[in-house]
């Protein structure tokens, strides 16, 4: 446990990522995504009395469990098809291992949720510091990228802005399209 608690000390706040691989099985890295996730689906759940909220809590939770590790998966396919074109495959349990560190950060969501309920200088600190959450894990997964598949600090960065220019063109294309077609259509 003690290993345990110097790695995420060492991920938050010293981006250290060596000894992590070496302290970490695929068990503790699902656990880790749990209780991270965890906090963050409980600052967002809205809480409402009633009948059917213990009912509507439990599933909530299962779904959003089951996407953040849909999604862990994906993503991590995703980029091991990647580094497969680039001759630098077969860490994908590395990645798995190293990537589950990454949502560290959303344990800061919930103070932050309760900061935005207090007054309107709260709201405008508290989007602005969750916004810096979300950048956090994001420089956190470029920096798993990084040790992973033993590239550079530009390189991981790239490939985690990868998803966002595809689906950026991906939304211009079919916006493009859309607009040819009512004009083909119209003519």
């Amino acid at each position: 446990m003690q290993k345990y608690i110097e790695n995420i000390y060492k991920i938050l706040f010293e981006y250290n990522f060596d000894e992590v691989r070496e302290n970490t099985t695929v068990l503790i890295a699902v656990g880790t995504i749990f209780w991270t996730s965890l906090f963050l689906f409980i600052a967002k759940f809205n809480f409402h009395g009633g009948n059917g909220t213990m009912l509507l809590f439990v599933s909530s939770l299962f779904g959003y469990m089951f996407s953040i590790y849909f999604f862990w998966l994906i993503s991590a396919l995703f980029f091991e098809f990647i580094a497969k074109v680039f001759d630098k495959s077969g860490n994908i349990r590395s990645l798995l291992m190293l990537s589950s560190y990454s949502l560290l950060p959303y344990i800061f969501m919930a103070p932050l949720e309760l900061m935005k309920k207090f007054s309107d200088t709260g709201y405008f600190l508290g989007t602005k510091l969750e916004l810096l959450l979300f950048f956090w894990v994001i420089f956190l997964y470029a920096a798993a990228l990084e040790k992973t598949y033993k590239i550079s600090k530009t390189s991981s960065f790239l490939l985690v802005l990868v998803p966002s220019v595809a689906f950026g063109f991906g939304f211009i294309w079919l916006i493009g399209s859309i607009f040819n077609l009512s004009y083909i259509y119209t003519v």
